[in-house]
């Protein structure tokens, strides 16, 4: 009998070993779940890097006094090489990441004509990169100037100057693509 009561006292310990460990999961679970809510949720602020310069919060975006040149030019030259420069392995993630820098209507224009080039870009082999070398900020519209080189496998096919205009629309002081035109230099 003196064996049959040291398993059940041994019974009851491990029952309560277990419903601590389970309570403790729960615990963690639930912990890890309002932190991924939190941070889902979270709202993010952009820090320039000169803060300690400026004499309070600086507005970017369409109802700001001003719009910084230097921060919309950046972003001109980004969206142009996810534009411009591409190899067929990448064209579709570079193609798809300019497209959601759109606004709903210039998508609504443009979106299917880059969806239907897609095929033939990533069954050829050509690969293209833009260089460039100069960009000019007029109120919300940037003008990317440069070179556009083209490769056919190894061997370079094509070397011409080429020049870009994009338009800004902002939504909620995030700048998106309203208008997208190249100039032949």
């Amino acid at each position: 009998m003196k064996y049959l009561n040291a398993l059940r006292n041994q019974w009851i310990a491990a029952r309560g070993w277990m419903f601590c460990t389970l309570l403790l999961a729960g615990l963690l679970i639930y912990v890890m779940q309002s932190y991924v809510q939190l941070s889902a949720n979270m709202p993010t602020r952009l820090v320039p890097y000169d803060l300690h310069l400026m004499e309070g919060p600086v507005e970017v975006g369409a109802s700001a006094g001003y719009t910084d040149e230097d921060y919309l030019t950046e972003i001109a030259v980004a969206d142009t090489q996810l534009h411009s420069t591409w190899t067929p392995n990448n064209v579709e993630s570079q193609y798809a990441r300019f497209q959601n820098r759109m606004t709903p209507a210039l998508y609504a224009k443009v979106g299917n004509d880059l969806q239907g080039r897609l095929p033939d870009l990533e069954n050829s082999e050509r690969s293209q990169a833009l260089f460039v070398e100069h960009t000019e900020a007029l109120e919300d519209t940037v003008r990317v100037t440069g070179r556009l080189r083209a490769w056919i496998g190894s061997e370079q096919v094509e070397d011409r100057p080429i020049a870009y205009r994009v338009r800004y629309a902002f939504s909620d002081g995030v700048p998106y693509v309203a208008g997208f035109s190249v100039e032949e230099e």
